[in-house]
């Protein structure tokens, strides 16, 4: 296009353009890929510049030089008065300068360059991201992505009304819409787009995009918004950066896929591992390891750390000794913060690793240990440096074992904060005498039933984890009678330890469970009851399902009250992620009613009670269970007795489950719910008086049965009409749609008509709102059932009656005509074969002469 006019390439740039806009999607394609070539032409040409006016000075140098030549050689010619001047003349020029025709091209194309109009080029292709055709949107948003990192100044300039800051950039908002399109093709591409937004402005809405996008139904999808997410961490190590890498890629570390696995394993070994050193004085700023531990330990996410260093022993030599000798550089001379990130590390990888020399991890305790109440430290980190020295407690030698031990136990009494673990430390020490446990929890059990503080009761439960005889009948009757009865003396603290109390005897013995299992569930029942024993109740509950989960079954529905609009919000995602964590760990099975509130988080208000049922229904639940409980849902949320969801909440639980389901699964729902739902309210309303309102939740069910039946997910994808509506990614689906359409579409009009029809002639007299959506049923499923209803009802007086009866009422055209014909009703009629004139014969004019027979 180079080569031509001016006004032929203006006019062929304005055919291209309104070419974009054509019916036909190869049109469309071929237009857009030759507009971006078009802009990428250009930049080229604008930034080799230089080089081409370098060749044309070089050319122009050369040409006077061959001048000059020329000159010289006439002359010679002249005075020698040779014949052959021409010819001379131009052999010796071809000669001595000869000319590249690449180079003349290029300087022909540079001195008759054309504007390219860039605004309305990009233009074009920004709309054709809401194209039809899926493979014209991603390929639109793929060429926007490349516009957006380019430095051509035009281009810069045409891109600026589409690009600004945060929500009012345009790019931003089709991104965020072309997120969930229907196809993955588009959703990866719009990852790419989010992903170079993001590095030119960082905004927390891209981020939670890319952060929803890692748990998508496509491998494609979430290995691209994964490799997103890190990208922009490895670059730009902020805080909002590392907590959208946490909250995103390093929850896949249980994606069902494993190469998703793999990939956030080698991120994370990225992160952490490759760039960790040892501790220099002269810099201690905060490089990328220590600002990803420093995450860790903010969103409390050591479980996450713990499963990708177990993983990263399994794939690599990363987990090893070397490693544990960088971080304990880092132990201890800094800050708190610096040693809380290496003991999280630590503990995280000493599971994986042998190490012999742990002195240095005994003189840190002791340190701590010696300081702790005058320098005010942290306390979380004590029961870390315990948790660490048990797992490395067999490389202990003999004499500094009964030092520490020795130590534990006179600590045992004095410091509440670590008991447990400093406990469990004592017994792994030496676990051949045990004598000491049973006769310090023998003591503490006196000073509590007779009357001593809160301290000594908690102590008793604390030492009974590694006593070698159980607590006594009486401490736990003392528990339980402080549970059904609290002192009133005690504060909101007390009540909490208390609890805390009874659930570590409940780990300890079946007997304390099965007394104190139903008491702890009517305190989770209890709304007068402080926040903190509460909190306490449902650990505990927790514990005790983790060992003897036939206990606790029986007491899931005061579990499931925590998720209630009611309870304190910290309550709600406390139990949002204790369920979860059972669920996962396969402790509790999801049955109802647990799995309607289960389900009711997906629509939840707050951020931390959706996402663990987000992760659990998208990631781990079979769609043969969603596929079961779809038609108890629709019911069950619309019942007065439960907690009453809005119309639109209800919408988007149903919309989550159907993204799961197949084609063949859609159109099994269809039918259960015209069979249990739309006949069952036929004939409800049969009872009903004209003059009665329908009950309320009947009405809702229906309104969200009608919703789903018009909604674009209970649709089969259709044909296009038209050839130039054709795109490669639908043949999948076509074909699948020609498997399973006929059939299963004549297994839908078989229930579902009849049940629309019925339900339409008992609603058509009251009129509003539920008559309004049954009609606009009606008539999509008269139109996308057309062939399919036709045959139904050849045999079926009453129901050709009923479908006419309806045509007429909403003023369609009675297509229903003989029952005896219906089949080819519809059909075009057959063309008319074209014959030809038959000869007539030719008359004879005389008749014909007799042979006569030899013989």
């Amino acid at each position: 296009m180079s080569l031509l006019p001016q006004r032929s390439y203006c006019t062929t740039v304005k055919w291209l353009l309104k070419l974009t806009t054509t019916a036909k999607v190869p049109h469309r394609q071929v237009a857009m890929e030759i507009l971006a070539q078009l802009l990428s032409n250009d930049a080229e040409k604008r930034n080799s510049d230089s080089g081409i006016e370098s060749r044309k000075t070089s050319i122009e140098d050369n040409l006077e030089v061959h001048d000059n030549n020329k000159e010289a050689v006439v002359d010679t010619e002249k005075d020698q008065g040779n014949t052959m001047e021409e010819d001379s003349q131009s052999q010796s020029s071809i000669s001595e300068f000869d000319i590249d025709p690449s180079e003349d091209i290029s300087s022909l194309i540079n001195q008759r360059r054309h504007c390219v109009p860039h605004g309305e080029i990009v233009r074009a292709i920004y709309e054709r991201i809401s194209d039809v055709s899926g493979t014209l949107r991603a390929r639109a948003i793929a060429i926007l992505t490349d516009l957006l990192g380019s430095d051509h100044d035009p281009i810069i300039e045409a891109m600026r009304d589409l690009s600004g800051d945060g929500t009012q950039c345009q790019l931003a908002k089709a991104a965020t819409r072309c997120s969930s399109d229907e196809r993955a093709a588009v959703r990866k591409a719009a990852v790419s787009l989010i992903h170079r937004l993001l590095v030119r402005n960082p905004h927390p809405t891209h981020y939670s995009t890319l952060v929803s996008l890692c748990r998508d139904a496509s491998i494609l999808v979430r290995g691209a918004a994964v490799n997103a997410l890190a990208d922009v961490a490895l670059n730009n190590p902020t805080k909002l950066s590392l907590n959208a890498f946490l909250t995103g890629p390093m929850h896949q570390l249980s994606d069902p896929e494993a190469k998703i696995q793999e990939q956030v394993i080698n991120l994370a070994q990225a992160i952490i591992v490759a760039p960790l050193q040892k501790f220099d004085p002269a810099n201690t700023d905060e490089c990328l390891p220590w600002s990803f531990l420093a995450g860790i330990v903010r969103l409390n996410m050591r479980k996450h750390l713990q499963k990708a260093c177990m993983l990263l022993v399994k794939s690599s030599n990363s987990i090893n000794h070397r490693l544990v000798d960088l971080v304990s550089t880092h132990l201890g001379v800094l800050s708190d913060a610096r040693d809380l990130q290496s003991l999280v590390l630590l503990t995280s990888v000493a599971r994986h690793v042998e190490y012999n020399d742990v002195a240095f991890l005994l003189d840190y305790y002791y340190k701590l240990a010696g300081t702790r109440q005058e320098r005010q430290r942290d306390c979380r980190l004590m029961p870390l440096v315990v948790e660490l020295i048990s797992l490395w407690s067999r490389f202990i030698e003999d004499e500094a074992r009964r030092t520490l031990r020795e130590h534990l136990i006179q600590r045992i009494q004095i410091d509440a904060d670590c008991r447990p673990a400093c406990v469990s430390l004592a017994a792994n020490l030496d676990p051949t005498d045990m004598h000491w446990a049973t006769d310090l929890m023998k003591a503490s059990e006196r000073r509590a039933l007779s009357g001593g503080p809160i301290d000594d009761w908690i102590c008793a439960a604390d030492l009974s984890l590694v006593a070698p005889e159980p607590p006594s009948f009486a401490l736990i009757n003392l528990y339980v009678a402080a549970l059904q009865a609290p002192p009133p003396e005690w504060s909101e603290s007390e009540r909490g330890a208390c609890v805390a109390g009874i659930g570590r005897i409940c780990v300890r013995s079946r007997d304390a469970s099965v007394v104190a299992a139903p008491q702890l569930a009517i305190l989770l029942q209890d709304p007068a009851a402080p926040l903190c024993a509460r909190l306490n109740s449902l650990l505990a509950l927790t514990d005790v399902c983790t060992r003897y989960t036939c206990i606790v079954e029986p007491l899931l529905k005061s579990m499931c009250g925590c998720l209630s609009c009611d309870a304190p919000a910290e309550l709600r995602r406390a139990a949002a992620r204790v369920l979860t964590r059972l669920l996962l760990g396969g402790y509790l099975r999801l049955r109802t009613p647990l799995y309607y509130r289960f389900c009711a988080l997906l629509a939840d208000e707050d951020l931390e009670v959706r996402e663990p049922a987000e992760y659990y229904v998208t990631s781990c639940l079979t769609v043969d269970v969603i596929y079961h409980h779809f038609v108890d849902c629709v019911l069950h949320y619309n019942n007065e007795n439960e907690d009453r969801m809005s119309f639109d909440s209800r919408q988007l639980i149903y919309d989550v489950m159907l993204q799961r389901m197949s084609v063949v699964q859609r159109l099994n729902i269809q039918c259960r719910l015209a069979r249990e739902i739309l006949t069952h309210a036929a004939d409800e309303i049969e009872e009903i008086r004209d003059d009665e309102e329908l009950p309320a939740p009947l009405n809702a069910a229906l309104l969200d049965t009608i919703t789903l039946l018009c909604g674009p997910r209970m649709k089969l994808p259709k044909k296009p009409e038209k050839s130039g509506e054709a795109d490669i990614e639908d043949l999948q689906e076509r074909v699948t749609t020609n498997i399973v359409s006929h059939k299963m579409k004549r297994t839908v009009a078989e229930v579902l008509v009849p049940a629309v029809l019925r339900l339409y002639a008992r609603l058509r007299t009251r009129g509003g709102q539920l008559a309004t959506y049954i009609v606009k049923i009606a008539t999509d499923l008269h139109n996308d059932y057309r062939q399919e209803i036709e045959e139904l009802i050849e045999d079926d007086e009453e129901l050709v009656e009923r479908v006419r009866h309806f045509q007429d009422a909403i003023g369609l055209e009675s297509s229903s005509g003989n029952t005896r014909n219906l089949v080819t009703s519809s059909a075009p009629p057959d063309p008319e074969t074209p014959r030809s004139q038959k000869k007539r014969p030719r008359p004879y004019s005389h008749t014909p002469r007799k042979r006569k027979l030899k013989i």
